[in-house]
């Protein structure tokens, strides 16, 4: 008969067979590596080791759906020192040093999720089985998140799977499907989801009568704080590099990754620096500078901002889930969409890679035309089916100029041009078709929802859904309710946005509702530089060398040219004289030059979409001054806090005009929304960390130039009372 005691979160089971079953059962839906559940894991491996009649161990997720998915972030987030961080990494280390070392073998079963600290404890065991089913993915994100793997995954992933896999897996910190990770070696054995304890359980014992397979696979340590006991390094030497060829794959990707962070994300140099420790020196060396720079990186700012964003990223996601669910709106299938432009193409394609069936409704005999495009941004479209084909989410899409194909459609959706009439229309022969339970959206981008929902007669179902341009990278997804939207409308709104793997940010109606509206402030300032002198370039240098993925001009051009002044038209309508629009666009608008979509806007593009040169023509507007000269250092960090400040203080109007609420919401908002640098934690957050005394001081030197603006009241309030955006938020609007 067997026994089971109850750990808590690790249930201890030994089987009649000899084999030991350690049951990872957290509180909640998903299992994670705290301090308490490292304990429990300790003391569990110390039982295993020292019950003569345990033979082998297997260890697995009493969840469905996931294994381990890492670290506990909020312990992580509420240490406070790096010695207090580091001797937690060191703690996790030691439970899987006894593993690793143990002469019964550990079988890990693996099904779901396998992130970080779960992926660590895997690689501590002596054999990995892992199910095929789609669901089941392994990766090592700790950089992602400003830290490195700290539970001796740096070490141990290298020796296991090769120098090559493992720097692409740390890095990137991209995660894999179980049946990539048995080509690389990281797991044993694939099996199916119902076969997995049976499979687990013979292996152990297989391992145990026979443990030759996994000689190599167990450590020796002679204490359990890494210090090695006869091993040395070349003991684990790397399976698929020499010594020459592994130094020259580490300056490579250390060149790679200086490039591609510019020195803002350290954590993957410092994983760079610890593999090479570990490489050199030996695994014990190699786990206590893991160990080190792992409290050395979580207690720095880097990481307390990608933290926080990590943080208020899944508490949008997982509002939205928690709406849709509310009002039994999770499981949407059938969507239409209205328009065969760039926008309603790529939703369209979106929504069939997601599983989604989608009726395209396009003008008579553009079908086939239309057709073409979707199948040509196939392969630019994650979906949620690894091996699906073009042809398999082509087959969910039905392109038609019937309207009456809408007819059983659940949500519909309209992305035609920004302009009230055409949208009207639409939205009037949408409704005239469609069943009264059908929530109808708009994709606006800045036309105020209410004027735009006029013509609806069912209002309460009617809802903003603003997806962003280019649709298959940009993560953010605007949802927007009026005082009449229903909670099912808009609970059916947040599962299509999260089905599509969208991270929805709700926010209030109103003039290019959030990110429309700072992305304003952003262009118009460098607009009014520019007229005043100063290279037009700069600019676009200024914002990449402050963090931004591209600048206001590259920006330009990829939305639209045509779509950017329109916008700014609107918004100058609503809004009044602070988003007056510079001369600049009304003399860029003669040169017929419209952005990135037509091969010319600001900067020249070729047929594959790269950018390339200034377009020439741009010297016809007499005031735009070209250099081939680098902008200087000091001038640079103040054109960057020239287009920056500003967005900083239209963010504190849209607090005031309870746009959204939070600053936390903005600060996720503007980073998924137009790439704002993560590092920095957000507009709001990097406006704390300069302070906001500064940031007025410059921003009334930025507006008398041009003496349409002013700084909004509740900045000049928060000034006055020595307070910043933050700092009566509790941890979790952090």
């Amino acid at each position: 008969m067997n026994t089971v005691e109850s750990r808590r979160q690790i249930l201890f089971n030994r089987k009649q067979t000899g084999v030991a079953v350690l049951m990872i059962d957290c509180v909640g839906k998903l299992n994670y590596l705290g301090r308490s559940v490292m304990h429990e894991l300790y003391n569990a491996v110390r039982a295993v080791e020292d019950d003569e009649t345990i033979k082998a161990a297997i260890v697995l997720s009493a969840k469905p759906d996931n294994f381990v998915i890492g670290a506990d972030l909020y312990e992580i987030r509420q240490a406070t020192t790096v010695d207090e961080l580091s001797k937690l990494s060191s703690l996790g280390q030691t439970a899987m040093n006894i593993m690793a070392a143990s002469k019964k073998p550990f079988v890990i079963a693996i099904n779901g999720l396998c992130f970080g600290g779960g992926l660590e404890l895997a690689l501590a065991g002596h054999w990995r089985i892992a199910t095929a089913d789609t669901n089941t993915q392994l990766a090592l994100p700790e950089t992602r998140l400003g830290i490195i793997p700290g539970l001796g995954g740096t070490q141990r992933l290298p020796r296991l799977v090769g120098l090559k896999s493992a720097l692409s897996m740390i890095i990137s910190a991209d995660a894999i499907s179980s049946a990539e990770a048995l080509s690389i070696g990281l797991i044993d054995e694939l099996v199916e989801s119902d076969e997995l304890m049976e499979r687990a359980e013979r292996r152990a014992l297989a391992l145990s009568a026979d443990p030759s397979p996994i000689a190599n696979r167990v450590e020796s340590w002679s204490d359990e704080q890494g210090r090695e006991s006869g091993v040395k390094a070349t003991q684990f030497c790397l399976r698929d590099l020499d010594e020459e060829k592994a130094k020259k794959l580490f300056a490579m990707t250390e060149r790679s990754v200086r490039i591609k962070t510019r020195g803002n994300y350290p954590a993957q140099t410092r994983a760079l620096e610890v593999m090479k420790t570990g490489l050199s020196e030996g695994m014990g060396a190699g786990l206590v500078a893991e160990s080190k720079a792992f409290g050395e990186l979580a207690a720095g700012e880097v990481s307390a901002n990608l933290i926080a964003l990590f943080f208020s990223t899944e508490f949008a996601r997982q509002s939205a889930i928690a709406l849709a669910a509310k009002f039994g709106e999770t499981n949407t299938q059938r969507i239409g969409i209205v328009g065969g432009g760039t926008m309603g193409t790529s939703i369209a394609n979106l929504a069939a890679a997601r599983g989604l069936h989608v009726k395209l409704r396009v003008n008579p005999g553009k079908e086939a035309d239309t057709l073409e495009r979707v199948r040509a941004l196939v392969p630019r479209i994650k979906g949620t089916e690894p091996d699906a084909t073009a042809d398999d989410i082509l087959s969910r899409i039905e392109c038609t100029s019937d309207w009456n194909d809408l007819a059983d459609s659940e949500f519909v959706l309209e992305a035609v041009a920004e302009e009230l009439g055409p949208k009207h229309q639409v939205l009037q022969q949408i409704e005239a078709v469609v069943s009264p339970d059908c929530t109808i959206a708009s994709n606006t981008s800045s036309l105020p929802l209410d004027e735009v929902g006029s013509v609806i007669k069912k209002i309460d179902r009617f809802v903003g859904v603003h997806f962003f341009h280019p649709v298959d990278k940009m993560p953010l997804v605007e949802v927007v309710a009026l005082k009449t939207t229903s909670r099912k409308s808009l609970g059916r709104a947040a599962d299509v946005v999260t089905r599509f793997g969208k991270i929805p940010a709700m926010v209030k109606n109103g003039p290019g509702f959030l990110i429309n509206r700072l992305l304003t402030c952003y262009i118009q300032e460098a607009a009014r530089a520019v007229e005043e002198g100063v290279p037009l370039s700069w600019f676009d240098e200024a914002a990449v060398h402050f963090g931004m993925p591209i600048g206001p001009w590259e920006l330009i051009d990829e939305v639209g040219v045509d779509v950017s002044f329109t916008v700014a038209d609107l918004l100058y309508e609503k809004l009044g004289n602070r988003m007056k629009p510079p001369q600049l666009t009304h003399d860029f608008r003669k040169l017929d030059a419209i952005g990135r979509k037509a091969g010319r806007g600001v900067y020249l593009w070729d047929e594959s979409g790269r950018r390339k040169e200034i377009n020439p023509d741009t010297t016809k507007i007499s005031y735009i001054r070209l250099t081939d000269e680098r902008c200087p250092d000091p001038v640079r960090e103040r054109l960057a806090q020239r287009i920056v400040f500003p967005m900083i203080d239209e963010a504190a109007r849209c607090l005031e005009d309870r746009v959204v609420t939070k600053p936390r919401e903005i600060d996720m908002a503007v980073v998924h929304g137009f790439g704002f640098p993560p590092f920095r934690g957000g507009l709001l957050k990097y406006a704390d960390r300069v302070g906001l005394k500064e940031v007025v001081g410059r921003l009334k030197e930025i507006y008398a130039e041009s003496g349409l603006n002013t700084v909004s009241p509740l900045l000049e309030r928060y000034v006055a009372e020595g307070r910043n955006f933050y700092s009566l938020a509790g941890k979790e609007d952090e």
